[in-house]
């Protein structure tokens, strides 16, 4: 693989990362109860 493989790979998983982790904390906070979000979104 060259560079730009390497980056694109690089920049696919931030991309990846960036949608999945924000939509589980969302998730994630949409199962408990309103007082509980914030130890779930420090986890």
């Amino acid at each position: 693989m060259n560079g730009a493989d390497t980056a694109w790979i690089l920049v696919a998983t931030a991309l990846v990362l960036f949608m999945t982790l924000p939509g589980l904390a969302l998730f994630y906070g949409g199962l408990v109860r309103a007082r509980n979000i914030l130890s779930v979104f420090t986890q």
